[in-house]
C-alpha cells in the first residue's frame, strides 16, 4: 500500500513539476513577446520624437513670420515674406527617403502666409498594442498611463489646433480670391498684398498669431511627454537604440 502511495506521489510530482516548467517557459515567452512590443513601441515614439522636433521648428517659422508681417503690417511687402521664410523656412517638399526639401524659390505666392502643415505623427504600432490588447498587459501604470496619455489628450489637442490653423488658412486664402475677382483685369498676388491689404487681413492674421503661439506650447508638451515615455520604457525594459 505504502508503495503504491509512494510511487503515486511520485508521479503527481513529476506532472506537478511538469505542469510548473510549462508554466514558468510560457510566462517567459509572453514577457519576452511584451518586452519587444514596448520596445517597437518605444522606437515608433523615438521616431516622433524626431518629427516632432522638426515640425515644432516649422510652427515657431511660421510664428515667426506671422508676427514680422503684423509689426509691419502697414509697410512690409511679399517680397520682404520671402526674405524672411528663406530664413526660417517652414513650406517644403518631400523628396527621397522621405527627407524633406524647404521651399526657397517663390513664384507671386500668397500661401506663404497661409501655409498650415499637417500634422501626421505615427501611431501604427500604437493602435496595434491598443487592438491586440498587449497595452493592457504593461504592469507599470504610469508608464500606461502616459502612453495612453500621448495617443489620445496629447496628440488629439495638437491635432485641434492644426485644425485651427486649417480653417483660418481656408480665410486667408480666401481673401487673396475674393479680393482678386474684385478687378476687372489680372492681377498680381503681390500687388494685391502690397496695396490692398486691410483690416480683415489683419484680423485673420491676428488670430492665425494666437493659435500658432498655442500650437507652438501644445506641440512643447508633447514633445516632453515623448521624452518621458522613452525614459520609462529605457528604465523598465531594455535599453532602447
Amino acid at each position: 500500500m505504502k508503495k503504491y502511495l509512494a510511487e503515486g506521489l511520485v508521479i503527481f510530482a513529476s506532472i506537478f513539476a511538469s505542469f510548473s516548467v510549462e508554466n514558468i517557459r510560457q510566462d517567459s515567452i509572453e514577457k519576452d513577446i511584451l518586452n519587444e512590443a514596448v520596445i517597437t513601441l518605444g522606437d515608433e515614439i523615438e521616431s516622433n520624437i524626431d518629427y516632432t522636433k522638426e515640425h515644432l521648428k516649422q510652427v515657431e517659422n511660421m510664428l515667426y513670420l506671422t508676427n514680422e508681417l503684423l509689426n509691419r503690417y502697414d509697410d512690409i511687402k511679399l517680397t520682404n515674406l520671402y526674405e524672411i521664410h528663406s530664413n526660417n523656412p517652414f513650406i517644403y517638399n518631400i523628396i527621397n527617403n522621405g527627407e524633406l526639401e524647404y521651399i526657397k524659390k517663390y513664384n507671386d505666392q500668397y500661401n506663404i502666409m497661409s501655409y498650415w502643415n499637417a500634422w501626421e505623427p505615427e501611431d501604427v504600432f500604437f493602435q496595434s498594442m491598443l487592438y491586440s490588447g498587449k497595452l493592457l498587459e504593461i504592469k507599470n501604470k504610469k508608464l500606461r498611463k502616459e502612453i495612453e496619455s500621448i495617443y489620445t489628450k496629447h496628440e488629439e489637442r495638437v491635432s485641434g489646433m492644426t485644425n485651427y490653423t486649417r480653417n483660418n488658412s481656408d480665410k486667408i486664402m480666401s481673401w487673396f480670391e475674393d479680393g482678386k475677382n474684385n478687378f476687372d483685369r489680372d492681377i498680381l498676388n503681390e500687388e494685391l498684398f502690397n496695396a490692398y491689404k486691410d483690416q480683415e487681413l489683419k484680423n485673420l492674421l491676428k488670430f492665425r498669431s494666437d493659435n500658432l503661439t498655442g500650437r507652438v506650447n501644445n506641440l512643447e508638451n508633447y514633445l516632453q511627454a515623448l521624452n518621458n515615455v522613452v525614459l520609462l520604457i529605457s528604465s523598465e525594459y531594455k535599453k532602447l537604440d
